[in-house]
């Protein structure tokens, strides 16, 4: 047989293993748990970082004490202001005058009793720590409000180039009506009319633009919450967590503020513009404008006022 500790003998042939023993499951049961306690703590540090918790924190700052009211710590917690100490009768009149001062169970003569701990409740009274309400607090989420700066500001772009667009094909499509003796004539109101209504499919456009770019950045800290918290099942510790957490996020919204001005919303108006530029028209230019440009009919859509 060869000894090892593998088989419960050191090399030197002594059992280590002995018989009534658990053969080591207490200290494996501990390892796991304190594990599993890690574990739990680092991803809890990570979904934290994500997503704040609510918490608690005292509110209306004491300026007296009344041993009738429950008073708040600064965390919210309730404020414990008494002291403990063991009653004995032996103690005599030392005893028999903390009872007539500050005890409040008169007469008793053993066992435990608590007083009002003043120094305690004075110096969290002066240093503002002491409050007589408490309230739930649920922490502004930098993400969410990422994620609507994201959406608002891809929105921005697009819409400026929707409009932009607008005011370039407008006016090239008066200009092309006034060449050829259009204006004011059912070729000029049918053009508005259907360039108002490209530039408000624009903008219906440019919206879906944006929630797409918020959405795309919603899951990019998902998928990066996923990862890191089976990093963190794998043995990370809490310190490394937070902090690969906070870096993911930081390069997460660098990303996504460069990834802004990509989000295009193309051209709208190059093939209708265009229909209204023809230098060679002749009688029949009404009809080119409607087979070039526009698919015939009065648009519905009246809402866009062109600024």
């Amino acid at each position: 047989m060869i000894f090892s500790k593998h088989n419960g003998y050191s090399p030197d042939g002594r059992r280590l293993c002995h018989k009534g023993g658990d053969g080591g499951a207490s200290a494996m049961r501990r390892q796991e748990e304190e594990r599993q306690a890690r574990i739990n703590a680092a991803i809890k540090t990570i979904n934290d970082i994500f997503d704040p918790p609510e918490y608690k924190q005292g509110t209306n700052a004491a300026s007296e004490f009344d041993p009738d009211k429950t008073y708040y710590n600064k965390d919210g917690s309730v404020f414990d202001g008494r002291k403990k100490f063991n009653v004995n009768s032996s103690s005599g009149n030392a005893f028999n005058q903390i009872v007539g001062n500050i005890v409040d169970q008169v007469g008793q003569t053993s066992g435990s009793a608590s007083a009002w701990d003043m120094d305690k409740i004075n110096k969290a009274i002066a240093n503002g720590e002491l409050f007589t309400g408490v309230e739930t607090v649920k922490p502004e989420n930098k993400r969410e409000k990422l994620y609507d700066e994201q959406r608002q500001a891809v929105y921005d772009i697009n819409a400026k180039d929707v409009n932009r667009q607008y005011g370039d094909a407008e006016k090239a499509n008066r200009f092309g009506l006034a060449r050829n003796g259009l204006m004011g004539g059912s070729a000029d109101v049918d053009s508005n009319a259907r360039l108002q209504e490209m530039t408000n499919e624009g903008l219906v456009k440019a919206g879906g633009i944006a929630d797409n770019a918020s959405s795309a950045l919603r899951t990019a800290d998902e998928s990066a919450r996923q990862s890191l918290i089976a990093m963190a099942q794998s043995g990370i510790d809490t310190g490394t967590a937070q902090q690969m957490a906070q870096q993911q996020l930081e390069s997460t919204s660098q990303r996504a503020q460069g990834e802004r001005s990509g989000a295009s919303i193309g051209n709208l108006f190059g093939g209708l513009s265009q229909a209204y530029l023809r230098g060679n028209t002749n009688q029949n230019t009404t009809q080119n404008v409607v087979n070039n440009g526009y698919n015939g009919g009065n648009s519905v859509r009246k809402t866009y006022s062109g600024s």
